[in-house]
């Protein structure tokens, strides 16, 4: 369960009012998934705006803090609000997941894994016989 969907079920109210206050018309079957596009789309503002809403606010408003202060230490400007958050909704990750799928199962990377596997168990083949005939 990511922070999405923990502040939507247990802060419906809260959640909705988040999600319309961009103008989104909020569907409490979607509440979750319209609240990482948000972020995705308007970055720290809408994320501030979603842990002030979540329900264990208190318990982590240290690690909102740190990491903030990390970010703005790593990139020292160098990267905008929209680049920082434009993953929130994790489709890139789904997106490069996918194409490593594909690389992965592609034909022609199938046949020649198999055949450096081949390769690879016949020198071991070989090197153990050689190894065993000079004892």
């Amino acid at each position: 369960m990511n922070i999405y969907q923990y502040t939507a079920i247990n802060n419906p109210n809260g959640s909705r009012e988040v999600v319309e206050s961009f103008g989104i018309q909020a569907d409490r079957r979607q509440l979750a998934k319209q609240l990482a596009m948000v972020v995705a789309k308007h970055g720290n503002e809408a994320l501030s705006l979603i842990a002030s809403i979540h329900p264990d606010f208190s318990l982590f408003q240290k690690q909102i803090d740190d990491f903030k202060e990390k970010i703005k230490s790593d990139c020292k400007g160098s990267v905008s609000d929209k680049e920082l958050f434009s993953n929130a909704d994790g489709q890139q990750l789904k997106n490069e997941i996918s194409s490593l799928k594909d690389s992965v199962n592609s034909p022609k990377e199938d046949s020649k894994g198999k055949n450096d596997l081949l390769i690879i168990g016949a020198i071991l083949v070989i090197g153990l016989a050689i190894i065993y005939k000079q004892k």
